[in-house]
């Protein structure tokens, strides 16, 4: 049988028995049963799941497959193919968030402006873009600022994350809302020239999503205990 791709808009990751695939089309998740996918592991590269010790026939790769093609999530390997790959994140180990002291300094006008424009666009976008444009908006971005020799600057991101969480309070709860509150976070920060990466992450048994602004080992808006109960399955 040939080989085979993952289409650009699906990602997948592994969570116990079960495979786990975001597409971003449908902004939609699903789970599938690890074990009778196993066949794939022989044709589409990256797989997160153990190919058999013995090769299988071209029907039982074809029957692993069958599903997946269906949904357009697999295709002839090409060039709107991808491997299957899962995302990959550092291991969290510190935090930015935090409450500011009590005597923290008064925020500066434009600070308290890019906060509004930041929360407001999130608003927008999450209501009246698809989110597999979303998505593309902060991949292109992030790619754009890849390549520029500037420094993370961890203390300073620290304190805008701070400031963001004092203004937060008087405008949205993130309960339940970590999709519009690490837009927002995102999008604050790269009015200061921060570019973090937006993890999300999933767990399968019971079910559960979540993403998180993360730089390197770094969480911004959420903890280390908290997103450590995830498995990444995109980082933009």
């Amino acid at each position: 049988m040939a080989r085979l791709g993952l289409a650009r808009h699906v990602f997948v990751c592994r969570d116990e028995d079960y495979v786990v695939v975001l597409d971003l089309k449908q902004d939609r998740y699903f789970a599938l049963e690890a074990a009778p996918t196993a066949p794939l592991a022989w044709v589409l590269p990256g797989w997160p799941v153990a190919a058999p010790d013995n090769i299988p026939s071209e029907s039982a790769i074809s029957q692993a497959a069958a599903p997946l093609t269906r949904r357009g999530w697999v295709l002839a390997a090409g060039a709107e193919t991808k491997l299957a790959t899962p995302a990959k994140s550092a291991l969290p180990e510190g935090e930015l968030t935090g409450q500011a002291d009590a005597g923290a300094e008064k925020l500066a006008l434009r600070t308290v402006i890019a906060f509004v424009m930041a929360s407001v666009f999130a608003k927008f976008a999450l209501r009246f873009w698809r989110f597999e444009r979303v998505i593309r908006r902060i991949a292109q971005r992030n790619a754009k600022h890849a390549g520029v020799d500037r420094p993370f600057d961890l203390e300073r991101a620290r304190k805008l994350v701070r400031a963001f969480e004092r203004m937060r309070a008087f405008l949205f709860s993130t309960r339940e809302e970590c999709l519009h509150d690490s837009l927002a976070v995102l999008e604050f920060l790269a009015r200061h020239q921060l570019f973090p990466s937006w993890v999300f992450g999933v767990r399968a048994r019971p079910f559960a999503a979540h993403c998180w602004v993360q730089h390197d080992g770094f969480v911004c808006n959420d903890t280390v205990e908290h997103v450590s109960g995830y498995v990444p399955i995109m980082v933009v």
